[in-house]
């Protein structure tokens, strides 16, 4: 995994940047109906929907750096001796 500055602090930051972002109409509808759902603004739900989903890329990417470092070790060289594995080939 890449080092650098948390989810968590960055999202944690005062400090905001002002940017257009162009959606399809149905789509902006569709996100206004859910925010109102979230009692928030339109900003604070993408701000969460955005942070969510670099969280869970990071959880991603821990797991598979564990998952390799253990494969390494148990001698796995490849994704298909995994396939093989856990289709009990």
């Amino acid at each position: 995994m890449k080092a650098g500055p948390t989810i968590e602090r960055i999202s944690n930051e005062m400090s905001t940047k002002t940017f257009n972002l162009s959606l399809p109409q149905k789509l902006v509808e569709a996100l206004d109906e859910r925010a109102k759902k979230d009692y928030s603004s339109r900003s604070d739900y993408i701000r969460k929907a955005v942070v969510n989903q670099m969280r869970a890329e990071e959880s991603l990417e821990s797991l598979l750096d564990r998952t390799n470092k253990k494969g390494s070790k148990s001698g796995i060289k490849s994704e298909q001796q995994v396939y093989d594995i856990i289709s009990g080939k």
